[in-house]
């Protein structure tokens, strides 16, 4: 690796305050993980290909900025691409973890109808980059609002869950079961993303330090949900329980 690579790289990670080789890690560590724990669940499976996707989205775009490989538009419509394509995996690996540990049917129509609609949002998303008119702008301003939109579903499903959780007194140790820590890692990581993806794009362009500061807490949540999510894959029991 030359100089100049090196440099591009340093001051790509700089932009996350160098947090991000260790979400990389972090992704890698939960794909070990789920390789070796998924117990052939549904909701186990579809976590391990939420790992991978994070971990090839992570490297692909690397890989991509270090090494100049796109011209600048092209780079950054991939890269709003394979997000989108990743935040919808996320949701349907969490769509599928929510409708196993939810009981209410009430709860799980809601589930059902959020997932039409983030799914909707994104593919018109998607169609939408064909159009040689779809500025870059609003492609960003789009990008993170599907954030914004998908990171609410994921809040009401937390509330859902605690909801049904503490309508009775809970009759064990809350922190013996993998459902808990996986909601509970997954409700604090939604709430306080929501408005960094609603002045993401403001902030980015005039007040860089401040986006890196976010930049770097948002892949600190990040990481801290996948913890929280290899934790439960390690349990014996249903990471729904």
């Amino acid at each position: 690796m030359d100089h100049e690579v090196t440099e591009r790289l340093i001051n790509y990670w700089r932009q996350s305050l160098f947090v991000e080789p260790f979400l990389v890690l972090s992704f890698t560590f939960c794909f070990i993980i789920g390789l070796f724990y998924n117990y052939k669940n549904k909701e186990r499976l579809l976590f391990l290909v939420y790992f991978w996707l994070g971990l090839m989205l992570f490297v692909q775009n690397t890989i991509l900025v270090v090494c100049k490989l796109l011209p600048h538009k092209q780079l950054a419509i991939r890269q709003e691409v394979t997000n989108t394509v990743f935040e919808l995996v996320e949701f349907i690996a969490f769509y599928s973890f929510f409708k196993k540990s939810l009981r209410n049917n009430n709860f799980k129509k809601i589930l059902k109808i959020s997932l039409y609609i983030l799914s909707a949002i994104i593919t018109a998303f998607l169609a939408g980059l064909i159009f040689a008119n779809y500025s870059m702008t609003n492609i960003r301003e789009h990008s993170l609002a599907i954030n914004v939109i998908e990171y609410f579903f994921l809040f009401i499903m937390c509330l859902a869950y605690f909801r049904e959780l503490f309508t009775d007194v809970p009759t064990k140790n809350l922190f013996t079961r993998p459902s808990f820590l996986i909601v509970t890692s997954t409700f604090f990581y939604a709430i306080l993303m929501i408005p960094f993806f609603l002045i993401a794009n403001d902030v980015s362009v005039t007040e860089t330090a401040i986006y890196s500061t976010l930049c770097a807490c948002h892949y600190l949540l990040l990481i801290v949900l996948l913890l929280s999510i290899s934790k439960a894959f390690l349990c014996k029991m249903p990471i729904t329980t």
